[in-house]
């Protein structure tokens, strides 16, 4: 399956929306989820990030209205994994501390 359409199955499953021209213009990232911009990776074992990637994506999400960046690594079709800023982390695990209070 070409990379587009692997990233319009993913959208569709997640639920997001695509981004127009992605990654070929003005607009960055691959998809939209309510106030993240998702940068999909498709690969079949590994994912590198490095800290120049990151950064870049980070201030694609910014500039695309204020939104988190988060890559969603898809390995194969069963082991997909999302990489979130730390502070979002945190604040996803006080969430579940506070709802189990």
């Amino acid at each position: 399956m070409k990379q587009p359409e692997k990233e319009k199955r993913e959208a569709r499953m997640d639920g997001a929306t695509l981004v127009p021209n992605s990654g070929r213009g003005f607009r960055k990232g691959d998809a939209v989820l309510d106030d993240w911009l998702i940068d999909y990776k498709h690969n079949s074992k590994t994912f590198s990030i490095t800290t120049k990637n990151w950064r870049k994506h980070k201030k694609d999400a910014w500039n695309e209205g204020r939104k988190d960046p988060v890559y969603k690594v898809v390995l194969d079709d069963e082991v997909k994994v999302a990489v979130i800023d730390w502070e979002h982390f945190l604040d996803y695990k006080k969430m579940l501390e506070e709802q189990n209070d």
